[in-house]
């Protein structure tokens, strides 16, 4: 990204820092320094034809075409501050730029091809007019930068359910059960869907969410692709 005239004299007055190591950036870099950003701990998934993320969804037999993760996330550790700065600290810009890094790797690889419109993981309402914004949302953006493709908003919480953060693997699914919704089902049909999230975790959410578009949309195809994939024991 190249820099203006205006964003190096803000520089002078609020220097730019990696958000993980906490280095001045230099010019051309961007949330990340050259030294983290090559440290990434990157999943590589989507370079497998049936991969991490895959498996972790099959416990459903979901049917997702493809699947890709940025990078492995663990609760310790400098590069899931970039996550919880954006999503409970007002900096969900940071998820976007995340989103068009990973997005132009992506493209390099061709995950895009024949992918026809973006649906980022909603957010009830009520946790939406909390929060402010939706992190997902802004990943969803991030991509759409890179590749043109749309962001729909087809996708919807119809209902809110409380955090995932401390729960079970069981206690995930039945909290995210039946949360999701389609809406306009007819803009989605024969459409190759991808649907992004922050995080993967177990996959409760992920799940959800494509199970309401192919329940309400049988002939739609979708992928799946998040920032972080969580570590699992």
């Amino acid at each position: 990204m190249k820099m203006t005239i205006f964003d190096r004299l803000l520089d002078l007055i609020y220097p730019r820092v990696c958000e993980v190591c906490g280095r001045s950036l230099l010019p051309g870099e961007e949330v990340m320094c050259l030294h983290c950003s090559y440290d990434l701990p990157r999943t590589n998934a989507h370079r497998e034809s049936f991969n991490m993320i895959h498996r972790r969804l099959a416990s459903v037999a979901l049917p997702v075409d493809r699947a890709a993760g940025y990078f492995h996330y663990y609760r310790e550790g400098g590069y899931n501050d970039i996550i919880h700065r954006a999503k409970y600290q007002g900096r969900p810009v940071l998820i976007r730029a995340m989103g068009e890094r990973f997005a132009r790797e992506l493209d390099d690889d061709g995950f895009f091809d024949g992918i026809d419109m973006i649906l980022p993981v909603p957010l009830h309402w009520f946790k939406m007019m909390r929060r402010g914004y939706n992190q997902s949302r802004y990943l969803a953006e991030g991509i759409s930068r890179v590749t043109g493709l749309p962001v729909g908003d087809n996708l919807v919480a119809a209902r809110s359910h409380s955090s995932q953060t401390s729960r079970s693997d069981y206690k995930r699914w039945l909290n995210a059960r039946s949360v999701y919704v389609v809406r306009r089902g007819d803009e989605l049909r024969g459409k190759h869907i991808l649907v992004t999230d922050d995080v993967i975790t177990t996959g409760a959410t992920m799940i959800a969410c494509c199970k309401a578009i192919l329940s309400a949309v049988p002939g739609a195809r979708v992928s799946v692709l998040s920032l972080g994939v969580a570590h699992m024991s």
